[in-house]
């Protein structure tokens, strides 16, 4: 909170923002607090198994008197994409990262250039629904490997369209895996197997997950259990993912996201917390919320789950198909010769159909293209509509 300009935060309404501004509002002063979020179509939401957090957000801004200002989303955000592969520099294929750059927008015009966000409570406390799925092992992971590797077969013939159902199809896809080759899994958008296939060129996945295995034998000590994967989500998803995009297109704007959750004394403390009061059965998080109860309401504490990210599956089997069509056209895929034409086209056709659930994948192919365009082939980073060859 200590700064020369106005301090604002993130407010999404789940409860890693809210226990942020639930404090911050102390500190603030007379003067209260300005709150920015996301307002996406709830109508997109429903289709990616999401819950919308709006009604939360002006909840919590309600009980903690703060001021909350919101930027509308649709599929037409997608036009920013280009621009923010431009700032990422790198092919990082989430939605989120539009999201943090709307937003850092939104809150300069207001002249707030610092932003406190609710990053790594997730990865300090549990909170993804990978946490849940690992945890869920204890009920299968004793079964016979042939056993194990019915459950697997089985769930890969769920249909993907009901969210309940396409979550287990992802968390018994590797059951009949080791322990680890399980838990590198649970990072996985899309296996190794079928990213190599969308290639061009052969390469060898048995060494992709290498990284991780390398950094839990060097930790000292060597994390047990769900600690595992904490451990990993510390050190990969979170340094190399979420503040990779926050700050990148924050600054963007010329906005400062600082991070309360990851101050190194409660990171510290936080690691030394048994795992069994994190993630207690269903409920993740569960020693954070119970810390919370006297501070936020019971309602906001205790929702449902949803992430920061869009309705992404629908966008890519509906209102994105024209641009997908347009760059990852077969005849495009080709010239470029990174990815592998009709296997990609199979892939796209098969996820438009609802036969497998490859809308990330998708995306991050998309992402890999306009990246290509946008550092190889020297394009400007144009509203997506506005690319070479778009119409």
């Amino acid at each position: 909170m200590v700064a020369d300009v106005p301090v604002g935060a993130f407010l999404s309404g789940g409860l890693d923002s809210s226990s942020i501004v639930a404090f911050a509002r102390e500190k603030a002063g007379p003067a209260g607090m300005d709150c920015f979020t996301i307002a996406p179509q709830s109508a997109d939401m429903a289709a990616d198994g999401m819950t919308e957090d709006l009604p939360y957000a002006r909840r919590v801004a309600s009980h903690l008197g703060v001021r909350l200002h919101t930027i509308p989303i649709g599929h037409d955000i997608i036009r920013h994409l280009g621009r923010v592969l431009y700032h990422l520099d790198e092919p990082q294929a989430d939605p989120a990262a539009i999201n943090v750059m709307l937003i850092a927008s939104l809150a300069r015009e207001h002249g707030i250039k610092v932003l406190l966000g609710g990053t790594g409570g997730d990865d300090l406390f549990t909170g993804y629904r990978r946490h849940r799925a690992f945890q869920a092992e204890k009920y299968w992971s004793w079964l016979p490997l042939h056993v194990r590797s019915m459950l697997a077969a089985g769930a890969g013939r769920l249909p993907p369209a009901i969210p309940s159902l396409r979550r287990a199809q992802k968390a018994l896809r590797d059951a009949a895996a080791g322990s680890d080759a399980r838990l590198f899994g649970y990072f996985h958008w899309s296996t190794p197997q079928l990213a190599a296939t969308l290639l061009a060129r052969p390469v060898d996945v048995d060494d992709v997950d290498e990284p991780l295995a390398t950094s839990l034998v060097a930790s000292t000590p060597v994390p047990k259990g769900l600690d595992r994967l904490l451990f990993l989500e510390q050190r990969f998803f979170l340094a190399d993912h979420n503040l990779l995009y926050t700050d990148k297109l924050s600054m963007a704007s010329g906005v400062e996201v600082r991070v309360p959750f990851l101050d190194l004394d409660l990171v510290a403390y936080a690691n030394q917390i048994p795992s069994s009061v994190k993630q207690r059965g269903a409920v993740g998080k569960w020693v954070l919320k119970k810390a919370m109860e006297p501070f936020l309401p019971h309602d906001v504490i205790y929702r449902p789950k949803t992430g920061f990210g869009a309705p992404l599956r629908s966008w890519v089997r509906c209102d994105l198909v024209p641009v997908i069509d347009k760059v990852l056209s077969e005849s495009a895929l080709r010239r470029r010769g990174v990815f592998a034409p009709t296997v990609a086209r199979a892939l796209i056709e098969s996820d438009r159909a609802g036969h497998t659930d490859a809308a990330y994948t998708v995306f991050s192919m998309l992402c890999i293209e306009l990246w290509m365009q946008i550092f190889l082939d020297h394009s400007e980073p144009a509203p997506i509509d506005e690319l070479p060859g778009m119409v």
